[in-house]
């Protein structure tokens, strides 16, 4: 009987401890612990679907006000699809920073900070103010415009009410995300970045930020190429729809034809722009949100094999 008792107690806590997620397909731990946002399972940071939607353009959705994407141009008050409601916008026209905080309307999620990446697709400016951020990893032009704007504020004013938000972006955004969350990292629940652009050798190496999730899709060249920052310490993800595929394998060698090397050939460069077409859509593409993705960790030292490929 004694026995009885002592494992019902522990089933119990068992189910005190953890919440199972219908919409997410994970497991939730009590808000507060470490692992509140873990799939214990996979690794993978339970809203890492969703927020790939905030963080990644969706061309096919470019007009409907409501897309979720940091890319499209929101109003304060305006509802976007994923139960969020636009909060504040923060913007710096010098720097081409923009960035909006999202409080959901219901349920227990988080508040989210969502850091545009480079350029906006609608409409497409600001390319030339992002441009120095993304080729210079010590740069740190955009969280400077953070701070002044009064995101860094938010973040806090979050903290101190009892909802430390999570911090999100792609590309350029994700640079961005990971200078906020290496200078102010016990005022972030947790930063999701996607195919982002590194930041300075000696910020990654200092950073005591935790819970951070990168996420590169598979083949990726541009985070790579833009500059030659690091990353911050954290869960590393290599996504894809279908893994090395027959696809794949094709796409891999337009890219590696994709060469301007000796005389200028049109057929060389007509495969060349096709290179970064497909390029540019790894970059950009949806992947977590299509059926059964392939989800694959690895540790830094694989990642550092994985940026070495770059456009060779």
């Amino acid at each position: 009987m004694r026995l009885f008792v002592v494992r019902w107690r522990v089933y119990v806590d068992f189910l005190y401890l953890f919440n199972i997620v219908g919409k997410t397909g994970g497991y939730q731990i009590m808000k507060g612990t470490e692992f509140d946002f873990v799939d214990r399972k996979t690794g993978r940071h339970l809203l890492d679907s969703l927020y790939e939607k905030f963080a990644k353009p969706q061309m096919h959705d470019t007009f409907k006000p409501n897309n979720p994407s940091i890319y499209i141009r929101h109003e304060e008050g305006q509802v976007i699809d994923g139960n969020y409601i636009i909060k504040k916008v923060f913007e710096d026209s010098r720097t081409g920073f923009y960035a909006e905080s999202r409080i959901p309307i219901s349920g227990n999620n988080p508040p989210v900070f969502v850091i545009r990446g480079y350029g906006s697709w609608y409409p497409f400016e600001r390319v030339l103010e992002d441009t120095p951020d993304v080729f210079m990893a010590k740069l740190e032009r955009q969280l400077k415009s953070a701070q002044t704007a009064g995101a860094i504020d938010w973040i806090k004013q979050q903290f101190h009410s009892g909802n430390p938000p999570d911090v999100i972006g792609e590309s350029l955004g994700g640079k961005v995300a990971q200078q906020i969350a290496a200078k102010y990292p016990d005022y972030i629940r947790s930063t999701v970045i996607f195919n982002s652009l590194g930041v300075s050798e000696k910020l990654a190496k200092t950073s005591t930020a935790k819970n951070v999730f990168h996420y590169f899709t598979l083949g990726e060249r541009y985070a790579f190429w833009a500059n030659e920052g690091d990353y911050i310490p954290g869960t590393i993800f290599v996504i894809s729809q279908k893994g090395k595929s027959c696809c794949y394998k094709i796409e891999e060698a337009i890219v590696r034809m994709a060469r301007f090397e000796g005389k200028f050939l049109k057929r060389r460069a007509i495969v060349a722009i096709l290179a970064q077409l497909l390029l540019l859509n790894r970059h950009n593409a949806i992947v977590l949100n299509k059926r059964r993705p392939v989800v694959v960790q690895i540790d830094r030292t694989q990642l550092q094999i994985f940026r070495k490929k770059r456009f060779v």
